[in-house]
């Protein structure tokens, strides 16, 4: 008799503990939103931590279609608001044909359709689009959001951008600017394909550009993609009066 209450506590012990390995495995607690402010480390202070903030919240996935030729592309973007009034920026090389059709915004479970075309500049490679507010996104306020040219591109200031490389994520990455050239910024982080269009913020939660691509070297070996010699286009070559017309 003896044996078998030994048994049976064995049992009932071994139960309890696998359900407490199961309510570790399974039941730990969990933020809201895992890629939130909420995750930022607490190394940075408080205006580091909101670029940071303003760099995940305002970051969207862009999808353009072109279902004549059956292709599509994947982009990164911005959310902004002006004049109460809500839009994506990203880059124009992603956005097949030259209006809103088969072009949407994304972020997780949420989407939204283009509304209207505001700006698709492919010579200085940017493109604005209108659309509708979006319940997840936490849009930046154009233009007071905007880089201040004295203060925001100096050699070595550290930027922040979000966005999709390789259509992962959203991923948040740091880097700092290099250098320039011609009209564009140089920065020294890491970005692939599907990072185009993402906004780099600045220590103060400014926006300074948005990616545009990456560098190619060579050598004896040949060609070799440069995936932390980021190309970026300033917002001072963005035409944000466009909003205006």
């Amino acid at each position: 008799m003896k044996e078998i209450i030994q048994g049976t506590l064995s049992v009932i012990l071994g139960v309890i503990f696998g359900l407490f390995l199961m309510s570790l495995l399974f039941l730990h607690p969990q933020p809201e939103s895992p890629h939130s402010y909420q995750t930022v480390s607490r190394q940075y202070d408080i205006s580091q931590k909101q670029a940071i903030t303003r760099s995940v919240n305002s970051a969207v996935r862009v999808v353009s279609m072109d279902m004549k030729v059956g292709s599509i592309s994947s982009l990164s973007g911005t959310y902004f608001k002006f004049k109460d009034r809500y839009y994506v920026l990203t880059s124009a090389h992603g956005v097949l044909g030259a209006g809103c059709d088969s072009l949407m915004v994304f972020h997780f479970d949420e989407h939204q359709k283009c509304v209207k075309m505001v700006k698709l500049d492919r010579d200085t490679d940017y493109a604005i689009f209108e659309v509708e507010k979006m319940d997840t996104r936490t849009a930046i306020k154009i233009p007071k959001a905007l880089a201040n040219w004295k203060k925001s591109y100096n050699l070595l200031d550290k930027t922040y951008y979000t966005g999709y490389p390789n259509s992962i994520g959203p991923t948040t990455w740091t880097g700092n600017i290099s250098g320039f050239t011609g009209d564009y910024l140089i920065i020294q982080t890491y970005a692939w394909s599907g990072a185009s269009g993402s906004g780099v913020f600045d220590e103060r939660g400014e926006l300074i550009g948005i990616v545009m691509a990456l560098d190619v070297g060579a050598n004896e070996y040949g060609y070799q993609v440069l995936n932390n010699f980021v190309i970026v286009v300033p917002t001072w070559q963005i035409d944000f009066g466009s909003l205006l017309e």
